[in-house]
């Protein structure tokens, strides 16, 4: 029987050093140099928004390094305008030509993916050696095309099959130097957050159902004689009207804010199923659905009503709070990965990826 005893891992928590303050200066001349240069300058204010982000994410008193060049980006962007602008001129001539443009876009939907995961792999580095990643064109197809209309046509039941496939994918197949990635989420972990996240929108319907028609009583609306209003010539009591609004905001708010609760399940069982160099290193996510839900809305309150000027303010709040919430495990050093110099690749799929609203964190 062996005593030898086990190694105690060592917790390394995440920290970001990054101020609101001083990423304003940054993010204000990123906008200004943008609009005067009509969206050429981008691609550099791009590079410098994740130069401040990665370089102030440390990690056992090192941070992390972002090695993009804005030369690549822009031309990667000028590519995919000019997919775009193709596609518009073939709808305008010919609807036809355009849904047979759709289909080949639709064909290279799997390699944008694993492009742009790749890119923006290998342009991020720790201690000098950067991430990189190993796509594979037909797990990218079932994984980013495939997956997402069965769980759209299943109603949401295969979601968590879908989300186990998708961090799986990513995380087997993500390297740091010569060290391997493995990502194995728990199916039934999945199902619960699942399960849970169905759970919190019903309540959240209910709750909509019941201030909405508490607001209408409040205005001292009369329900018995709303149908014969609709009928008649006069106007629908202005109560009735803001209760109704207020009731079409919030039905439609509440499935995004179940996505954000769901999300944010996913991450926690994603990185905790996730471990570095034969499980010698481990990823611990220890995220709050509620608070997390609500840094998203007061940051979008914040926004509003100061006309986006605290842009910046959010997104270092944002930012921190994933940092604090992320700890790595490590039963040895982190100075003992190796590994060898990588190209970067192309930036175009990485900018398709960046328009179209879809951004992977590493």
């Amino acid at each position: 029987m062996d005593t030898t005893p086990q190694p105690t891992p060592v917790t390394h928590p995440f920290q970001f050093n990054g101020r609101a303050g001083e990423y304003f200066g940054i993010w204000i001349v990123n906008l200004l140099l943008t609009i005067v240069t009509l969206g050429i300058y981008s691609a550099w204010a791009k590079v410098r928004h994740q130069r401040y982000f990665y370089g102030n994410t440390v990690l056992d008193g090192h941070n992390f390094e972002y090695h993009a060049r804005p030369i690549n980006i822009l031309i990667g962007r000028i590519i995919v305008i000019i997919a775009l602008v193709i596609y518009q001129a073939l709808a305008f001539i010919s609807p036809a030509l355009a849904g047979i443009l759709i289909l080949i876009y639709l064909g290279f939907v799997p390699w944008l993916f694993n492009r742009s995961i790749r890119f923006n792999a290998r342009v991020t580095s720790y201690r000098n050696l950067r991430f990189n990643f190993e796509p594979s064109y037909w797990k990218a197809f079932l994984v980013f095309l495939v997956m997402p209309m069965v769980a759209v046509f299943t109603a949401g039941v295969l979601a968590p099959v879908a989300s186990r496939m998708h961090n799986a994918y990513i995380g087997n197949r993500l390297r740091y130097g010569n060290s391997s990635f493995k990502t194995d989420p728990n199916l039934g972990d999945l199902y619960a957050n699942w399960g849970m996240t169905i759970l919190v929108m019903f309540l959240g319907f209910i709750v909509i159902g019941i201030i909405s028609v508490a607001v209408a009583l409040l205005s001292g609306i009369d329900f018995s004689g709303i149908g014969t209003a609709f009928e008649s010539d006069d106007a629908v009591p202005t109560g009735f009207a803001f209760s109704f609004l207020l009731f079409g905001v919030l039905i439609y708010t509440a499935p995004v804010l179940a996505f954000i609760f769901y999300a944010a399940g996913v991450r926690n069982i994603a990185f905790n199923s996730t471990t570095l160099n034969e499980n010698r290193h481990r990823l611990h996510s220890s995220l709050s659905r509620r608070r997390y839900l609500w840094i998203l809305l007061s940051n979008l309150v914040v926004i509003l009503f100061t006309l986006g000027l605290m842009r910046p303010w959010a997104a270092v709040r944002t930012w921190r709070y994933f940092a604090d919430q992320t700890q790595l495990k490590s039963l040895e050093p982190l100075d003992t990965f190796v590994g060898d110099n990588i190209q970067e690749g192309s930036a175009a799929a990485a900018e398709f990826t960046a328009m179209e609203g879809i951004e992977f964190g590493l």
